[in-house]
């Protein structure tokens, strides 16, 4: 205050004044979760942190129960995105045991990480097994109610536009020869992680069917690892105009490949397929004809595999119920039976499992994926399930 000016007290410094004791008479605090009662987990990173913030939920107000943060180390500084989100839900299962082992945990994200953790590899099926003792679900990030959280997950997480004006981009290839072919698929995610297949076909088709399997199989991996946003990029003049309506396909089997494209284009919110000259597809060329060689041992990111049929004969209808219907409804959809036993029991052995072109396989540390068939299939396969799942290997870049 300056001198020779008189203090007022008025009715407006009053009130502030009231306003802030109170604010410090009722500081946020934790609160105590219920036996038994949902729990939900909010997940976020930073280029050298993680963080996660469990609440509990009371009509419509949120309240903290525990806030979990650490710095990235090492070779965690390098992982992708969503490798660091699952990370995260690793450390606050670690951190939140006694929680976790207690209450039901849904994680709410707008992140594929359910995905990320079913991918085939060491690391991830690590986490994935370990996880699995837990009931976790996941769902779409819903708005923050707690403003404890909103600035807690404000100050930790980047600027979400960037993400939100990115897409995930497709590039698709398929060759053709006189008894097999064979596609060629990269999918690169808004922030850079690359999946590379090249997949043999074990049966003739001809070039326009080649680039519908190879398109397929795009939509397919795209689906699974969580992808929203899709541009697609194919050297085929047909099959792009066919997608977009400007040619009509006339032929019957290229009609039932274009029902198949569209109704997996519903996965996502926006679709978009443009034609490129081949010199700018060079990479999934590539690996459509790399898909006739021997898979290689230095190629860790590339997935080489086999398929024996068309992608419009795999829906094959069955004589009646199997062991691979309920693993693989959770694993696709999320969906446990209503026991608690039960529900535990499949999440411990799902965890075992991965689907991979819509096909399910059994993962193993040491050994290459498994091929699972239902009872009414296995007679017919001849006994070689082994034999295809040697053929799906994971090599490292050179």
């Amino acid at each position: 205050m300056k001198k020779g000016i008189a203090f007022e007290w008025t009715p407006a410094c009053k009130e502030a004044f009231r306003h802030f004791k109170e604010i410090l008479a009722a500081p946020p605090v934790l609160e105590k979760p219920r036996v038994g009662e949902p729990l939900y987990l909010y997940l976020t990173i930073t280029g050298e942190a993680l963080a996660g913030v469990l609440v509990r939920e009371e009509g419509r107000a949120q309240q903290p129960v525990y806030f979990m943060s650490r710095a990235l180390q090492g070779a965690e500084l390098r992982y992708n995105k969503l490798e660091k989100l699952a990370l995260a839900l690793l450390t606050s299962s670690r951190r939140l045991k006694q929680y976790f082992q207690s209450h039901r945990i849904v994680v709410r994200t707008d992140q594929g990480i359910r995905q990320v953790l079913q991918k085939p590899e060491g690391r991830m099926m690590t986490w994935s097994i370990e996880l699995s003792q837990y009931d976790i679900r996941y769902e779409p990030r819903q708005a923050i109610k707690a403003q404890a959280m909103a600035d807690f997950l404000v100050e930790v997480t980047g600027d979400p536009t960037e993400e939100a004006s990115t897409r995930w981009k497709l590039h698709v290839d398929g060759a053709s020869h006189q008894t097999s072919g064979g596609t060629g698929i990269i999918l690169e995610s808004p922030v850079g992680v690359i999946y590379e297949q090249s997949i043999r076909f074990e049966f003739p088709v001809s070039n326009n069917q080649a680039e519908y399997e190879a398109l397929i199989g795009g939509l397919t991996l795209a689906a699974e690892v969580g992808a929203t946003r899709l541009e697609i990029c194919s050297d085929s003049q047909v099959v792009t105009s066919q997608v977009n309506g400007s040619y009509q396909a006339r032929d019957a089997l290229l009609q039932k490949y274009l029902e198949n494209v569209k109704d997996l284009s519903q996965k996502f919110e926006e679709v978009t397929i443009h034609h490129v000259p081949r010199e700018r597809n060079t990479q999934a060329d590539l690996l459509s004809k790399l898909a006739n060689t021997k898979p290689g041992e230095g190629n860790r990111s590339l997935i080489q595999g086999m398929t024996r049929e068309p992608a419009i004969t795999l829906h094959l209808s069955r004589l009646g119920p199997s062991w691979i219907d309920p693993i693989t409804n959770f694993l696709e959809n999320g969906k446990l039976p209503d026991d608690e036993k039960d529900a535990a029991k499949l999440r411990r052995e799902a965890a075992k499992y991965a689907i991979i072109q819509g096909q399910l396989f059994k993962k193993g540390l040491n050994q290459p994926l498994l091929k699972c068939h239902t009872p009414n299939r296995r007679a017919t396969s001849s006994g070689k399930s082994t034999k295809v799942a040697a053929d799906i290997t994971f090599g490292a870049k050179p």
